[in-house]
């Protein structure tokens, strides 16, 4: 879609707005946590989008304030003593060593670092991914076994994205988030059943859901569990 962004005098409050001109027919609102921007039609009128900013103000204030929230609710593991693993607390032990490398056992997360600053981070995030390499997998084909979907499989892949924590191709692709390993292991499953029911379905509609209600009944509260708390599920 061709677009033009301008500079026009656009404000909420004090803070200046940008605006994006493009074919679209409707105005709409993108707020970030250090930025605000209009997307318009052509031709808008600058008076025109400072009263839609006008009249949206109550709900800026609110999507500002709900992203302050979610950043602070984010973990700061680099402090943690315990790390969220298949929903449990697991213990993060950490010792200085000439390697760097992690061993889970009874008592924990053991990691042998070189330099924590550096390299607690990576270390943590290969951990998860092995985890998800083991896990996610397993549980897929299990749930696609049951289903007689095994064939439709075509592979599995273990990605971080920003926005999605799963996706099913038309040719049988299954992409997993890898940071889903620190949610609740229902809230996994559930994930896992929404991708799979996608092989039947590539879509959203009444009988998709009705097959992952099928694959995991009660999904619903896992599924309002990863939309409201999915922000917290991250490496920082």
């Amino acid at each position: 879609m061709n677009c033009s962004t301008m500079n026009p005098k656009l404000f909420w409050r004090d803070q200046a707005v940008a605006m994006t001109l493009s074919r679209r027919k409707t105005m709409a609102l993108h707020v970030r946590e250090n930025s605000i921007e209009v997307r318009a039609p052509y031709r808008t009128p600058i008076k025109l989008a400072q009263t839609f900013v006008d009249d949206h103000d109550q709900w800026i204030e609110r999507k500002l304030s709900d992203i302050r929230k979610r950043k602070a609710e984010k973990p700061d593991l680099m402090a943690a003593s315990h790390i969220p693993f298949m929903g449990l607390n697991v213990a993060l032990n950490i010792e200085q060593g000439a390697i760097n490398r992690w061993q889970l056992a009874p008592e924990g997360l053991n990691c042998t670092l070189t330099d924590k600053q550096e390299q607690l981070l990576p270390l943590l995030g290969d951990f998860y991914k092995k985890q998800a390499q083991f896990w996610l997998n397993k549980k897929t084909l299990a749930v696609a076994e049951g289903l007689g979907f095994q064939n439709r499989i075509s592979g599995i892949r273990l990605r971080k994205t920003k926005t999605k924590w799963g996706h099913c191709s038309a040719s049988g692709q299954l992409q997993y988030n890898w940071l889903i390993m620190m949610a609740p292991e229902a809230v996994i499953d559930y994930l896992v059943a929404h991708e799979v029911a996608h092989l039947e379905h590539l879509n959203h509609s009444a009988s998709f859901w009705q097959l992952v209600a099928q694959i995991q009944p009660g999904f619903d509260r896992n599924r309002r569990w990863l939309s409201d708390h999915g922000h917290r599920l991250t490496l920082t």
